[in-house]
């Protein structure tokens, strides 16, 4: 089915609440609550639960991974791919911390997983604070490559040219990973339960579509959702789901989602 399919990743109920899973036909509902160590950090028993629990799964899909709490889940996926590929990540952190404790977690999963998989070539970062470039410093000649809030310019209707110009750095032909925290998102299109950026949904759009036009698309992730014990009241998982549906029709346009 390739991504005309959504695979809703159940962690804190939050799906369920703003109504995704009603408002995403034929979605399949992946529950995954009953998991202890799961927040912020994820402990070895309950990772081996979600590699067993998406063993099965299509990677070419949309999965929607819940809060950002959650992140470290792209790591799951990444470790599926069987080919040199390259991450794009949409994120107002960049997730490069160093492991404490040698556990994986929502800060530091992007670096365990550019640093320990042999076939993820490159990693794009894209509306990142860029009070945390000092996290991936190291690696800046590795193929980490960041463009942050700022580079995103000031026309918000449009893409700048030095997010292009680092989008250009991607080896060509190379199949591209997405990963979307909506955190990076202006407050105007998402309520995260962490700081944020000042994307607009028309600059997601625009980079999504940049990068489509030139690159195979080998999957998605989605996750920037604000739960109940967060805070979120109606209006809040009201505007999230609304962005959801509209990041989803951004990608049927682009991959048929």
């Amino acid at each position: 089915m390739g991504f005309s399919e959504h695979l809703i990743m159940n962690l804190s109920g939050v799906y369920a609440d703003e109504g995704l899973d009603k408002a995403i036909e034929g979605s399949r509902v992946i529950d995954l609550s009953a998991l202890d160590g799961t927040n912020c950090f994820c402990d070895e028993e309950s990772a081996a639960r979600i590699r067993s629990s998406i063993a099965d799964l299509p990677l070419e899909a949309v999965h929607w991974i819940d809060s950002g709490d959650y992140h470290y889940i792209s790591r799951f996926w990444l470790e599926r791919i069987d080919e040199p590929f390259a991450l794009l990540l949409v994120d107002h952190h960049p997730d490069m911390h160093e492991s404490a404790f040698g556990a994986l977690s929502c800060g530091s999963w992007a670096r365990d997983a550019f640093t320990s998989l042999e076939k993820f070539s490159q990693l794009l970062m894209v509306g990142i604070n860029p009070d945390l470039e000092l996290e991936f410093l190291d690696l800046m000649f590795d193929g980490v490559l960041a463009a942050t809030k700022e580079d995103l310019g000031r026309n918000d209707s449009a893409l700048s040219e030095d997010v292009r110009e680092m989008l250009s750095l991607l080896e060509p032909r190379i199949p591209v990973y997405i990963s979307i925290d909506k955190d990076a998102l202006s407050p105007s299109y998402a309520a995260t339960d962490w700081d944020q950026g000042n994307m607009s949904l028309r600059q997601l759009e625009l980079l999504l579509g940049e990068v489509a036009s030139k690159h195979r698309i080998i999957g998605v992730d989605i996750c920037g959702e604000l739960t109940r014990e967060k805070g979120a009241e109606a209006a809040e998982l009201e505007l999230n789901l609304k962005t959801n549906l509209a990041i989803k029709a951004i990608l049927e346009s682009l991959l048929g989602a």
